[in-house]
């Protein structure tokens, strides 16, 4: 929906105005549709349209600016910052109130008159009602910064499961609030890499995720939480108060019905597509041919028969990692407009460092590229809305790993028999006998780690950096599912999706995260999820009753935004990789140990080893170094 800018400082001045300015320029692709300003100077609240109309000079002690995407009341009225009937409370928000109507009629019934008819108004109003738990009561995505004058104080808040970005740093006196890193480092000097995070990123190991960012000193506001900050006293600690907590509803006994869970999954996912739609601009949604986002494409086009959808694949170029022929499958079931492109090599090299910059960080792997490349597909398609799969499987258990953790939950309990009949059915599945199945996915990983340990991996990381991490991943598979969503992988998709939507001035919206669905989700036995050699069950159950053809069903094959690393890096794309690896300030940096680190470029290079994803690794940081001048 936008993005915005906050500065909140100890005395009024001139260069607070000056370094709000400098925050707002760089983020233009979040808003281009709108601009306004509001400078506080202790006493006096002035608004400003545009940014030419703000004086020259003038001083201010908190003040923000905004840019807006227009996604619902496309008039001017609705426009940012926004103020309260009474002068008194001021509003910057990004995201989408999805329940925005009902709270409005609440709130109407108490006698508030509305101006607009989109959700902005309607967060402010709820805020002057009901305080700080107006958060409780929203459901959707959001990041908010509200200037409280009756009370003196500056309150942010971030969505449940940190949808919407919000960042900070606190230095000189000063608080600095932004919807990308890349504003907070217009004003700021010397901000160096998190040490930590590089650390993890070159092991290959983003178990973790914490609120920190790569860059050090710069922070996420956590998510599900809000706080307050006294005007005049911006180096005051923050404390974020917690309004939902994901450990609220583990699963609970007795069980539902099997049955009666499957059409209650069917249910929330058809209400949740339904209000993740509601737009004033046109809806669309990813499509890759797997359960998940085929499930919500095929929802959204019940509800919106002209909704388009967008495809990435490889029908030529790299076909074993395509998806395609199961996207045709739904759009001839469904009688879809779909649109679909792709990427080469030679895209990848010549637009690498315009997505890490998007994304502000070094990406794991290449299907960042895929997502970015999709969404450039939905603004050529004009399309402003679109509605993303990701989420799935971290609800309803739907990676590898998840079977994984079965059988070991069951051996570790002794459940011989459930271990033996779950295994076997796994491998009829996976098309292969029980015993390579049993040695996949128990003792190859066990295997993989103690080759490593013996190798040394990463042992072109300074040993002080190889000492700043680590994690206990012994957990079970509720255990790994809370985990997933509250400090795991969700955090990191979540982030990829809005910086690559929003580079496009694009608004992501993510149907799985809906607060009732994840909630049941987690309410239920874990065999409901993932069992019987099915992962995902409760859902894919549903997609079975009419919504996706068998083809994508039943499918036993994984991808998702498949991409050919592993060939693609040691061949076609790796004089690229070697010529940002020849960069002398890359050797230099204190994490690596230079000798160590030339063996292992050249011996990949001489076909030694196979690790394309440290290479990978390697030439995102190398990129990301140099896209933002970073000192490691």
């Amino acid at each position: 929906m936008c993005g915005f800018s906050a500065i909140l400082a100890a005395a009024c001045s001139p260069d607070v105005t000056r370094d709000v300015l400098r925050m707002h320029a760089p983020i233009r692709h979040r808003g281009p549709d709108g601009e306004g300003f509001l400078l506080f100077d202790g006493t006096t609240a002035s608004r400003f349209d545009t940014i030419d109309r703000v004086p020259a000079g003038m001083a201010s002690s908190a003040a923000l600016a905004f840019r807006r995407l227009k996604i619902v009341d496309l008039t001017d009225a609705a426009d940012q910052p926004m103020v309260s009937p009474d002068g008194t409370t001021w509003i910057v928000f990004n995201g989408e109130i999805y329940n925005f109507q009902s709270l409005r009629a609440e709130l109407e019934a108490g006698g508030r008159r509305f101006q607009t008819s989109g959700d902005t108004e309607v967060v402010l109003a709820a805020y002057e009602r009901w305080g700080s738990d107006c958060f409780s009561r929203f459901e959707g995505m959001w990041a908010i910064v509200l200037l409280d004058l009756r009370q003196r104080r500056v309150v942010m808040s971030r969505d449940r499961f940190g949808i919407k970005p919000l960042y900070y740093r606190r230095e000189a006196g000063r608080l600095l609030l932004a919807s990308e890193i890349r504003q907070i480092l217009a004003v700021s000097s010397e901000v160096g890499a998190n040490r930590r995070l590089v650390r993890s990123f070159l092991a290959g190991d983003r178990d973790t995720v914490l609120d920190d960012t790569f860059f050090e000193g710069v922070q996420s506001v956590p998510p599900g939480c809000w706080a307050t900050v006294p005007l005049g006293a911006p180096a005051a600690d923050l404390d974020f108060h917690s309004y939902w907590d994901l450990d609220s509803f583990r699963e609970r006994r007795p069980a539902p019905d099997y049955r009666e869970a499957v059409e209650h999954v069917g249910a929330l996912m058809t209400e949740s597509v339904r209000s993740h739609s509601y737009a004033d601009v046109r809806v669309g949604s990813l499509l890759s041919g797997g359960l998940d986002s085929s499930t919500i494409a095929a929802l959204l086009v019940r509800q919106r028969a002209d909704a388009p959808t967008f495809s990435f694949g490889f029908r030529t170029a790299a076909p074993r990692y395509c998806e395609l022929p199961y996207v045709d499958a739904l759009v001839q079931k469904s009688a879809m407009k779909n649109f679909e492109t792709t990427f080469s090599p030679e895209w990848i090299a010549a637009n690498a460092e315009r997505v890490v910059t998007a994304l502000e960080e070094p990406p794991l792997a290449m299907p960042a590229f895929a997502q970015f490349r999709t969404f450039e597909l939905c603004r050529q398609q004009s399309t402003t809305v679109v509605l993303d799969g990701q989420g799935s499987d971290e609800i309803f258990a739907g990676y590898p790993y998840h079977e994984r953790l079965l059988l070991i939950d069951h051996l570790r309990s002794g459940r011989l028999g459930r271990f033996g009949r779950e295994a076997a059915s796994i491998a009829r599945r996976d098309s292969m006998s029980t015993t390579r199945l049993v040695a996949r996915a128990l003792v190859k990983p066990a295997l993989y780690r103690a080759a490593q340990a013996v190798r040394g991996r990463g042992r072109w990381i300074n040993a002080e950096y190889a000492s700043l991490n680590g994690a206990d991943r012994s957990r079970t598979i509720d255990e790994r599912l809370h985990h997933d969503v509250k400090w795991g992988n969700a955090k990191i998709i979540l982030a990829y999706a809005d910086k690559n939507a929003m580079r496009f001035s694009i608004e992501a919206r993510v149907p799985y995260f809906d607060r009732r669905l994840v909630e049941y989700a987690f309410s239920l036995p874990a065999g409901f999820k993932v069992g019987s050699g099915t992962r995902k069950r409760v859902l894919r159950d549903f997609a079975r009753q009419g919504v996706l053809p068998p083809e994508i069903t039943e499918r036993k094959d994984r991808m998702g935004f498949a991409t050919p690393d592993g060939e693609w890096i040691p061949g076609p794309l790796w004089p690229w990789v070697r010529e940002a690896l020849n960069d002398p300030g890359l050797e230099a940096a204190p994490c690596f140990d230079r000798r160590r680190l030339r063996q292992f470029v050249h011996g990949f290079e001489r076909g030694e080893h196979r690790d394309y994803r440290g290479m990978w690794r390697l030439w995102m940081l190398a990129l990301w170094r140099r896209a933002f001048s970073v000192s490691l």
